[in-house]
């Protein structure tokens, strides 16, 4: 698969990612939303570098093989995800709240996902065997991620939540990142419409292939899901 990805059109070339690089010598700015407490976004938090060098890593190592769209991984992370603990209490000490930045480890629990151009999500809740606080990193391409309030059965994916009197939508770009906690961990669903394009503050964003990797923490005493957990290949 890797051999059919076009990495610079992806990503831009190296020499274009020289003015990046100056941009972030210091920590990206992090966004917040009044109207979703615990709902934190960093635009372009990964440099060019992170970004090839993860989205490489994932596919490198046959995750999305075949008609594979999606792996698990539990307990101690393997060195080309591990990395991004450090580097959230390093440049970011402030995303979650103390409890869960002195938690360790901070996560044990990733999915990767693979979407393919025009593929959504159901709106759901992560499910609660999960503690609070909860990362998504955004690979690839850009996609809108929509926000509604909670329904009672939002942790199950059979019913999609068509309810937009309350939806906030978020521009999730290559390189984003965003954080969940308290109130959009728990009482406010989030989900990816299956469409080809994306409609957002007067413009058209087109969708490509995209990968996200959720970063998360099992609650104690609470067993891994061994039906959908994928060891590292």
């Amino acid at each position: 698969m890797s051999n059919n990805i076009d990495w610079e059109d992806l990503f831009g070339s190296d020499d274009d990612s020289d003015k990046e690089v100056e941009e972030r010598e210091h920590a990206k700015p992090i966004i917040t939303f009044e109207a979703i407490p615990g709902l934190k976004l960093i635009k372009q938090a990964l440099s060019h570098q992170e970004q090839m060098s993860l989205t490489h890593a994932l596919i490198d190592r046959n995750f999305f093989t075949g008609n594979a769209n999606q792996a698990m991984l539990f307990g101690e992370l393997p060195d080309f995800i591990k990395w991004v603990e450090p580097w959230i209490s390093d440049n970011y000490p402030d995303l979650f709240g103390q409890d869960i930045m002195h938690r360790q480890p901070l996560f044990d629990q990733a999915i990767l996902n693979m979407y393919k151009k025009g593929q959504g999500i159901t709106s759901h809740v992560d499910l609660l065997r999960f503690e609070d606080g909860i990362l998504i990193i955004s690979l690839m391409s850009s996609c809108v991620m929509t926000m509604r309030p909670a329904r009672k059965d939002a942790t199950s994916y059979h019913a999609e939540n068509t309810d937009d009197s309350e939806k906030h939508d978020i521009l999730l770009c290559p390189g984003d990142v965003l954080a969940l906690s308290q109130e959009a961990r728990y009482d406010w669903e989030h989900g990816i419409p299956s469409r080809l394009v994306d409609e957002i503050e007067g413009r058209s964003i087109e969708r490509g292939t995209r990968i996200s990797v959720t970063l998360r923490k099992l609650k104690h005493g609470e067993q891994e899901m061994p039906s959908a957990a994928t060891s590292e290949r």
